[in-house]
């Protein structure tokens, strides 16, 4: 007998589903729906919401920003104040980005980080940055929205004092996203654990 033996292989551990508000399934083919909206545009800045994705319990989308002022150092970024206020004022340097579904319910780009933990179902709409990128002065920076909004409008607000941006909104009908949604595609039947999309953010220098 050797004295070097490959262990015994252990079981394959029991991989958590998870849960829906965190990220459209893999196995759902999305459809798109129109969305062209510009939120804020000074002589320094300009930001859109654009590329709707209809799932069949939710929606995707994408922002768009660009700044005349280059990032300046690594704080210097309107993102990652997202994953660092708790409690307290906002600071007027994040840029603030949130929607307002026909029943009043809201979700900010500040509340996302209390749902990546928890397994307690959310009572209103949920938004989380589900991935993107960023340079000296361009982020694109991608979205998910659940659940699918009631019939009505859906609102998409922002705010950014530092920067000049006054509070800001612009809807588009629910009916846009509704009616996508029924054209989503489910691939293949639930078989076990779903994954769900990436949700990395990279700040790219130059």
């Amino acid at each position: 007998m050797s004295f070097f033996e490959a262990p015994p292989a252990s079981p394959e551990p029991e991989r958590p589903s998870e849960p829906e508000w965190l990220g459209p399934a893999e196995n759902v083919l999305p459809a798109p729906f129109p969305l062209w909206l510009v939120l804020a545009r000074t002589d320094q800045l300009a930001l859109a919401v654009h590329d709707g994705l209809a799932y069949t319990n939710g929606f995707a989308f994408t922002i768009s920003l660009r700044r005349r002022r280059g990032r300046e150092r690594p704080g210097d970024d309107p993102i990652h104040l997202w994953h660092t206020v708790r409690g307290g004022d906002i600071p007027p340097e994040a840029l603030r980005l949130g929607i307002q579904l026909s029943d009043g319910s809201k979700a900010t780009v500040f509340d996302g980080h209390r749902w990546l933990r928890s397994a307690e179902q959310p009572e209103g709409p949920v938004l989380i940055q589900r991935g993107g990128s960023g340079g000296l002065h361009s982020w694109e920076l991608a979205f998910w929205v659940w659940p699918l909004p009631p019939p009505g409008p859906v609102a998409f607000v922002c705010e950014w004092p530092a920067e000049g941006v006054e509070l800001t909104r612009a809807e588009i009908e629910a009916t846009t996203i509704r009616d996508a949604a029924a054209s989503a595609e489910l691939l293949w039947p639930s078989d076990g654990p779903q994954g769900r999309g990436g949700s990395t953010y990279q700040a790219r220098i130059g």
